[in-house]
Order: structure tokens, then sequence, then C-alpha cells
């Protein structure tokens, strides 16, 4: 079988840019408040933050050796598919590409729209029409050229990241000016996990997408060292961001209020600066937004790509552009099933699987780690630190978190299950092929 390649281009910088860009998207400017319903104490709040940082540093620590061991475009699909065979890597690729990342992307198009009102003001109804431009607009500069695609992220990260600083600077720099007392971080709650557990779930959520840049390993020049390093540096600075930001919002919001905030970041910059706070929030938002929409875009664009390289009834998808070098018929693909959903109007419900499917993929990750291990040896292949310890941890709150969702969204993770099973016929009826790994 044919096997079509993709240039190896990218750098470390390129992988903090694609990993940034997608973690920190719209959550971080709504779910503190979400965690904020389960614990009121601002101190185990930002715990709660740090807790989350950690758990993603484990699930990390496992990427970054899976990708230095199999520098192929695809990553969760490459790994399930070494570890437990192509049945499992391409029912893993169905539910990703089939609902999960379409949904996201659509989701986060149309956000980015309703946002985008606040400045440009349009009809109602328009917004379905303005996510689908943005989708096609963002599909079509990813075709047109990796560096190009990549080129945008980086712009868009840089201006992410400056963006949070600004507000977490304005609201220290101007709190006190606006006659806020400075809040007190100690509360007088104790600790209890039956409040912290659920609470994990939103902050978790809003850590979600930090083994993106894996999707592309085919891409980057040194996958055995700086890819596994920039993991793991992105997983850093983002858990230093989240931080930081929640500190400022309970600098002017107190924990039990912010439960109620619809909107804390616009809430909390409301309290110092009126309605001009808004409109710096708003601002945050769309470049926020607009840089997740291309990081989904542009990795899961190798989605197809990746599961298309080991079947011959998918070859169409596997064509690598010879002129811009992009895998355009997969990113295409991806692009139109995302405006679809998008024009459907109701992919909110496709999302209720979504954390059911990550944390049940991932304990498979954790585990498949013991399993490639044994395999093959490392060589001079990045190592994980505390082996066997971290991918244990990894594993076993990944298979917590995947119950926790079971008990606490019983009917969406069925539907989750059930949607990830009708990957199973579909793979002996389009992707069944003689297996051949490659690495």
């Amino acid at each position: 079988m044919t096997r079509e390649r993709l240039g190896r281009t990218l750098h470390f910088w390129d992988s903090i840019a694609i990993t940034v860009g997608i973690v920190i998207g719209v959550g971080i400017f709504r779910t503190p408040a979400e965690v904020a319903r389960y614990i009121h104490s601002p101190i185990f709040i930002l715990l709660a933050w740090c807790a989350g940082g950690l758990i993603s540093l484990l699930g990390v620590f496992c990427y970054a050796e899976l990708a230095s061991r199999y520098p192929a475009t695809g990553g969760t699909y490459v790994f399930l598919r070494e570890a437990y065979g192509k049945l499992v890597g391409f029912v893993y690729g169905w539910s990703e590409f089939s609902i999960n990342r379409a949904a996201s992307i659509a989701a986060v198009a149309y956000i980015f729209a309703a946002y985008l009102g606040n400045f440009i003001p349009f009809q109602a109804g328009h917004e379905k029409w303005i996510a689908i431009f943005t989708i096609i607009l963002l599909t079509l500069i990813n075709m047109l050229g990796l560096r190009l695609g990549v080129g945008v992220q980086n712009f868009l990260s840089a201006f992410k990241v400056a963006a949070i600083l600004t507000i977490v600077g304005l609201i220290f720099g101007f709190s006190g000016k606006a006659g806020i007392q400075s809040a007190s971080y100690l509360g007088s709650e104790s600790f209890n996990l039956s409040h912290f557990a659920p609470a994990l779930i939103p902050v978790l959520w809003s850590y979600g997408g930090w083994h993106e840049s894996t999707f592309m390993s085919g891409e980057f020049r040194d996958t055995r060292r700086e890819l596994p390093l920039a993991i793991i540096t992105s997983a850093l600075i983002v858990m230093a961001l989240y931080v930081l930001i929640n500190s400022a919002y309970l600098r002017v919001i107190p924990a039990v209020e912010m439960a109620e905030s619809k909107a804390i970041a616009s809430d909390a910059l409301k309290r110092i600066f009126g309605s001009q706070g808004q409109i710096i929030v708003s601002a945050a938002v769309l470049i926020s937004a607009l840089g997740a929409l291309n990081s989904t875009i542009l990795t899961g664009g190798r989605i197809p790509f990746a599961v298309a390289q080991d079947s011959s009834r998918l070859a169409w998808f596997r064509k690598v552009d010879g002129r811009f070098k992009t895998p355009l018929r997969s990113l295409g693909l991806n692009g139109f099933w995302a405006c679809m959903l998008v024009l459907w109007g109701n992919f909110e419900q496709l999302l209720f699987f979504t954390a059911f499917e990550l944390w049940f993929f991932f304990t498979l990750v954790g585990i498949s780690v013991f399993i490639l291990r044994r395999k093959a040896s490392l060589g001079d292949n990045f190592t994980m630190f505390g082996y066997p310890y971290v991918p244990i941890l990894f594993t076993l709150v990944a298979a917590w978190l995947c119950w926790t969702t079971v008990q606490h969204s019983p009917r969406e993770s069925l539907f989750g299950a059930i949607l990830i099973a009708m990957g199973i016929p579909f793979y002996f009826l389009i992707g069944k092929e003689k297996y051949k790994a490659i690495v």
C-alpha cells in the first residue's frame, strides 16, 4: 500500500503555539464559575486548577514518550493502533473525527460568531453563516501550506497569551484604584473530596488539548527531544496562566459570587472599568476562539489522513498535495463536516459524550505505554520521568474520571458509548486491511 508522507518542517515553538492555541480556548473565560459551584474556598479553587495541571502533566509525560517512539502523523490514533491493533485505532479515529472534532470546531466557530456581534452588528440568525465562513476561511489557510497555517497560529497564540496577561495585569493593577479591597485567598471551607472531584471535570475540560501537537508528529523536525520538551513546556505555560487568571478573578469576585457568574472574565473587568471592561473581554475571547479554531482545524485534518493511510478504501483522503504539501482532502473533509454540523444547529447535543470518549481513550493510552515498552526498547528516544508511577497514576485518574462521567451523566455516557461502538461495523465495512505497522 502506497503511503503519503508530509514534510518535517515544524519546530519547538510551533508545537507550543499549536498546544496553547487549542488548550486556551474560550473555557477559561467561563469554567471558573463552574468550579466555584462545587468549591467555595479560594485556596481550594486555586488548588483545583493546580491539580488539573498536574493531572495533565501525567498525560503529557506519557504522550511525550509515545510521540518520540512513534513519530508518525496521527498521535493518539497511531499509539492505539500500535498497542491494540488497527480496529481500536480505527474506532478512535472514527469517534474523534465524526463527532468530537467536528462538533468542537462547530461550537467554537459559533462562539466566535456570537462575540463578533459585539463589534460588527449583524442580523439575528446570521451567526451560522459567519461561523461557516470562518471555518471555510481557516480551512483554506491551512490547505495553502503548513507554514502559512502554523504562522497564523503562532501569531494568534502570542496574542492570546498577551490578552490573558493583560487581563491579569489590569485586574491586579487597577482593582485597588477602583476601591476594591484586597481579597483573602484563604477560606474557612475544609477539604471535601466529594466536592473537589466533580470540580475537576470543568477544570480538566479547560486543560483539554495538551496532546494535540502529537497529531502532527510526522511533521516535526525533531521528535526525539524537541517535540517532547515542547509538549511539557506548553503544559507548564498553560498551568501558570490558568492559576494567574483565576487568582485575578478571585481578587475582585468572592468565590460564592463567582459561582453565579455566567461570564466571569467580563464580570471581573466590569467591576473595575464598567461597560468598557466587557469590550476588553470580548476582544480577548475573539482572539482565543480564533486561535482555538485554527489549531483544531490544523490538527484535526491529520486524523482522517492518518486513518486513510491504513485503508485502500479511504485512499482518496491520504493524498498529499504536491504543491502545498498538505493533506488537502482530509482538511476539506474535516471542514465540510464541521460546516454541516453548524447548519444542523444541534451540535451542542453531540458534545455531551465528549468527556466519556476523552477519558475512555486516555485510559487506553495510559495502558499502552506499558504494552509498547514491552514490544520494543526505547533506544535513544525521550524517556518519561517517574516510570512506571506516572503512567499508572495517569491511567487510574483517567479511568476514575471516565467512571465519574458515567455516574454524573449516564445518558450522555451511554450515547457516547453507542457512538464509539458504531465505529466497529464501519471498520469492517471500509477500514479493514492487511495491517503493517509504520513508525
